[in-house]
C-alpha cells in the first residue's frame, strides 16, 4: 500500500452572503449535495462525519475512499477540516470567507491523501493521476457548491 496526497488552492467569488456560505461549509449534511462521488455518509458524532465514496477502477487499480472528519467552525469566517481515526483517505482542510458586498470571497484549500493497493514502488507513476484527480474532483466541488449557494441565494431574494 502507497499513501499518494495532494494539495488543490482556489480562491472563488460566490454571490451568497457570507453567513449563508460559512453556514454551508460547516454543515457536513449540506456539503452532502455537492458530493458527486459519495457513495453514503453517516454523522458518528456532531461534527464528526462518515464519509464512503464511490469505487473507482482506473489504470487496473480499484479503490473505494472511506475516511472520517471532524468539521470545525472558527469564528464567523472560517471552517477548518481533518481526518480522524481509521480509513483509506485523509482530508484535511481550510476555507476561509470574507464578504465583498452581497457577495462572498472564498479561498479554499485541502489536503487529500489516499492509501492506494499498489505497491510503493509504483507510487510515482499514480502521483500524477492522483494530482489531476483531486485537482479535478476539488474543481467540480467548487464550481457545485458556488451554483448551489447562489441558487439558493436567487430562490431566497425573491
Amino acid at each position: 500500500m502507497a499513501w499518494i496526497e495532494g494539495t488543490e488552492k482556489q480562491s472563488l467569488v460566490i454571490n451568497a452572503p457570507l453567513e449563508q456560505v460559512v453556514d454551508f461549509f460547516g454543515d457536513p449534511k449540506k456539503l452532502q449535495v455537492c458530493f458527486t462521488q459519495l457513495e453514503r455518509a453517516e454523522e458518528i458524532e456532531p461534527g464528526l462525519w462518515k464519509w464512503v465514496l464511490r469505487e473507482k477502477n482506473e489504470k487496473g487499480v480499484k479503490f473505494q475512499g472511506t475516511y472520517s472528519v471532524r468539521y470545525e467552525r472558527e469564528g464567523d469566517d472560517r471552517v477548518v477540516w481533518n481526518t480522524v481515526g481509521e480509513g483509506n483517505m485523509r482530508s484535511k482542510g481550510t476555507v476561509r470567507c470574507r464578504k465583498l458586498g452581497q457577495k462572498t470571497e472564498v479561498d479554499y484549500e485541502e489536503t487529500i491523501a489516499t492509501d492506494l493497493p499498489i505497491p510503493k514502488l509504483a507510487a510515482k507513476v499514480f502521483n500524477g493521476i492522483v494530482a489531476r484527480e483531486i485537482r479535478k474532483g476539488v474543481g467540480g466541488y467548487l464550481e457545485l457548491v458556488k451554483s448551489h449557494l447562489e441558487k439558493a441565494h436567487a430562490g431566497a431574494s425573491r
